[in-house]
């Protein structure tokens, strides 16, 4: 089969694009053949050999989670799911070398849920990612609520696009992070006060448009200055997520009770399949989705490093 692979860390360049043997799947999985492919910066994040102490890897390895296909294959102990099904799903694993940027893959079964024919396949492979972790991140650890103030960084970003969607439809307060021509985009997308954090001080304005402080933060930055100094933009009480970090060692926390997590996702297909109705029903806003082709992947990876990306990008793997 065609795919992408790497068999050393680095920049996008050791992306290769070529065969690799046919995976089979295991009793839990699904094989599916692979439609469209999801590019998210943990990816490239991998790529370049980050978080070697969390997974471990099989040379050659074929980046990618996010999926839409058709099943091909199931496992022996697969219920519920027959070939030919149309999915969206999370291909996870804390043991990497099968990824979604390849014309099969296999998937755990527990991470997959029906595509629903409303949605194309381009659209849903750049849902599970994104959507799952901003989901479990403000309606389930933060317990996002109506008329709560909430700060989700990077707002054009794949994640904070998606993550402003959520917050609207659980009837939050919005304020973002972007530049200033990003500012119709996120408000579009639901966002009450866009800040341009190139121009302005966005803490200081926060502060003053919020002096008790916000409910919520979503952080997403790398950064360790700023995400130790937004502690202090949250109120007693509140709640901070990490998507790139463990929370700071402060004692600001334990005095003011603010409750954190180092939180990125969960390849759970029964809370995929919920939030795919709410896409479907036009609750929550798809996102605008670029296609490339499997060809240009290291292309992707490097639009995906430049910070400057638009809603997300895919890559077509093949026609299905």
């Amino acid at each position: 089969m065609r795919g992408v692979y790497y068999n050393e860390f680095g920049p996008a360049e050791v992306l290769k694009l070529g065969e690799l043997p046919m995976p089979e799947p295991a009793a839990d999985e699904v094989l599916v053949k692979v439609a469209y492919a999801g590019v998210n910066p943990i990816d490239r994040r991998l790529r370049g050999g980050e978080l070697q102490d969390f997974f471990t890897r099989e040379w050659p390895l074929t980046p990618g989670w996010d999926v839409s296909g058709r099943i091909v294959k199931v496992g022996s102990d697969v219920k519920g799911w027959k070939p030919d099904d149309e999915i969206v799903g999370l291909a996870f694993t804390w043991h990497l070398h099968h990824g979604t940027y390849a014309e099969y893959v296999p998937v755990k079964a527990a991470s997959i849920a029906a595509k629903p024919a409303e949605i194309p396949f381009h659209i849903a492979a750049a849902l599970p990612l994104v959507s799952l972790t901003a989901w479990e991140s403000l309606a389930e650890y933060a317990e996002l609520k109506p008329g709560q103030t909430v700060l989700i960084q990077a707002g054009a970003g794949g994640l904070g696009s998606t993550a402003i969607t959520i917050a609207r439809f659980l009837g939050a307060k919005i304020y973002t992070t972007t530049r200033t021509e990003n500012f119709d985009y996120v408000r579009g997308r639901g966002a009450d006060h866009p800040i341009d954090y190139t121009r302005e001080d966005y803490a200081a304005v926060i502060r003053s448009r919020e002096p008790g402080g916000l409910d919520v933060i979503l952080e997403s930055l790398l950064v360790d200055v700023p995400v130790k100094e937004n502690i202090r933009l949250v109120k007693p009480g509140g709640t901070v997520v990490y998507m790139n970090n463990e929370p700071p060692d402060m004692p600001e926390i334990a005095r003011n009770k603010i409750r954190t997590k180092f939180l990125h996702h969960r390849p759970d297909g029964e809370s995929l399949g919920r939030l795919m109705k709410l896409y479907q029903q036009g609750k929550l806003a798809l996102p605008p989705v670029e296609v490339l082709p499997l060809e240009k992947a290291a292309e992707a990876h490097k639009r995906s490093e430049s910070g400057r990306t638009h809603g997300k990008l895919v890559l077509k793997v093949q026609d299905i």
